[in-house]
């Protein structure tokens, strides 16, 4: 059972650190997205879809781990639908688009501070991956601070 247990840790510790790779990536991809302060032109709502499009394909594969990195990996892939949801909805209403971008970013900082707690749980130390912050209600910071 000792080594079952074993096993199972370092497979979570090399899952955790292929999700760090792959949510660095995807947050590269969407920061832009994310930290737009006012309603998208048309060109930029080509140029998120491409982006949000390349971070929907980072979490495409979805290899078992254990609970702390399966929440975590499923949370960013969550927030990253939403952001798709958001581009489809901001030619209808920008207000929808907006309130779904900004889910998305709550979603984001849930599942960067899940991923914090698989990097401590596997002995690799904080692993911050979050968007800017925006200030919004129920987003977390680093360390799980609102």
């Amino acid at each position: 059972m000792e080594e079952l247990e074993r096993e199972y840790a370092a497979r979570d510790v090399s899952l955790t650190r292929d999700l760090v790779a792959l949510a660095e990536q995807a947050r590269t991809d969407v920061t832009e997205m994310v930290s737009a302060t006012t309603a998208p032109t048309s060109e930029q709502l080509v140029s998120w879809k491409s982006a949000v499009d390349r971070a929907a394909a980072r979490f495409a594969e979805r290899p078992s781990g254990g609970t702390e990195v399966n929440l975590a990996r499923s949370g960013f892939a969550g927030a990253v639908s939403l952001l798709d949801r958001a581009l489809a909805a901001y030619p209808v209403s920008v207000p929808l688009g907006e309130s779904l971008r900004k889910d998305a970013v709550v979603a984001w900082s849930v599942a960067a501070n899940q991923l914090d707690l698989a990097g401590i749980k596997g002995g690799l130390g904080h692993v911050h991956v979050f968007l800017p912050t925006q200030g919004l209600p129920g987003e977390m910071e680093e360390h799980g601070h609102p």
